[in-house]
């Protein structure tokens, strides 16, 4: 009797053990910025670069980036009216698209 209650017991506990674990942990990547506030690639790849040939310091490259990353985001996006001229645009060459 006891040893089924202990079967029991360790079957009801592996699934709880098998969670994955908290995020933060390993594996866990936090969500990508929108494309507007990515770096691009040749800036990416100059900062690697300095980083690399030690001209610069990876904190010096880290405040750079958020430097360069809270300029962006406080630079102004496209108006209103040209997002609607813009969606407009390409619903209707989907709809061109559509019937070729």
């Amino acid at each position: 009797m006891k040893l089924l209650a202990a079967l029991l017991l360790a079957l009801a506990i592996c699934p709880a053990l098998a969670q994955p674990g908290q995020p933060g942990q390993r594996g866990f990547q936090p969500p990508m910025p929108p494309p507007e506030r990515r770096l691009g690639w040749e800036e990416r790849q100059r900062l690697r670069e300095q980083v690399r040939g030690g001209q610069m310091s990876r904190d010096e490259a880290r405040e750079r980036w958020q430097e360069e990353r809270a300029r962006r985001a406080l630079e102004p996006g496209p108006s209103p009216e040209q997002r609607q001229k813009l969606r407009r645009d390409v619903l209707e060459a989907n709809r061109d698209l559509k019937k070729r």
